[in-house]
């Protein structure tokens, strides 16, 4: 169990979270990593295989029917002559309609799952504390606001360029994504909202005021640079949104082992930056 939950105030400076590699590992390899991890245990991919094929076919419908009764009825709207361009118009908009809808229909039957799937992993690294750790709430794991919600969804269209319209979109969202998959974690050791902040950001900034702060997309903050590959790899064609949100929740539970390794979370230090250890 973590003693006091207070994080160090002696230091405006204090880098924590923000330097690169600061529990380990550079936060970026976590998403690379579980693929291969998952492929090496039958149990973890089986989970994987069989919602991702759910998934597949779930998002293949949406597609399918979108296309057969979306895109005449749009592309007429846009222009009843039914010029060339309005139909590239209307099969962009059908695209971008079918992302929303598989995206939320995924979100919702993977959230499970996922917090299934970080929970086995923490225990294979035989970092989960049983009497002391809890996995996230189901109401949680259905809730679709995620942080900076809003940023998400102004730039969400950038992702139809495929793979750098992805990697743009990861990179304004990083931070608040590598929060969003590590919020399994700080639910399990209950870090309260304010710390969960000061770990991330590196100070207790709301989440709006975060967002005009450089340092919230500085390229060495941990949780930046593991949010930017966890978002770029869902961002990719097909497979993204179907596989990766799975995999990413493995990734999240390697993150989180080697921060139980490492002691804990850096905003739990005091006494000039010595970490507080759990008993």
């Amino acid at each position: 169990m973590w003693a006091h939950l207070q994080p160090d105030t002696k230091s405006k400076n204090m880098p924590s979270i923000i330097a690169r590699g600061a529990y380990g590992h550079d936060a970026i390899r976590y998403p690379i990593k579980a693929l291969t991890y998952v492929l090496a245990r039958p149990s973890l991919w089986r989970i994987v295989l069989r919602v991702a094929c759910i998934g597949g076919t779930l998002a293949m419908l949406i597609l399918v029917l979108l296309f057969a009764t979306a895109l005449k009825p749009q592309a007429e709207l846009i222009s009843p002559n039914l010029e060339w361009w309005a139909w590239l118009v209307a099969v962009l908009l059908v695209l971008l309609e079918s992302a929303i809808a598989t995206g939320l229909l995924l979100v919702v039957s993977q959230s499970k799952v996922q917090t299934k799937l970080f929970v086995a992993t923490m225990r294979m690294e035989g970092q989960w504390r049983e009497n002391e750790m809890v996995a996230q709430s189901t109401i949680k794991d259905f809730n679709l606001i995620k942080k900076a919600f809003l940023v998400r969804v102004v730039t969400f269209p950038i992702q139809l360029i495929p793979v750098v319209g992805g990697a743009i979109y990861s990179a304004i969202n990083a931070t608040f994504t590598g929060w969003d998959y590590m919020d399994r974690y700080f639910d399990a050791i209950k870090l309260p909202s304010r710390l969960q902040r000061v770990e991330v950001f590196g100070a207790d900034k709301s989440d709006c005021s975060a967002l005009f702060y450089s340092s919230t997309y500085d390229v060495d903050n941990e949780y930046a640079r593991f949010g930017f590959m966890v978002g770029f790899f869902e961002s990719l064609p097909i497979v993204g949104s179907v596989v990766f949100p799975l995999t990413n929740a493995v990734a999240a539970a390697l993150f989180a082992s080697d921060i139980e390794r490492a002691g804990g979370p850096s905003c739990l230090q005091e006494n000039g930056g010595s970490t507080i250890m759990k008993t």
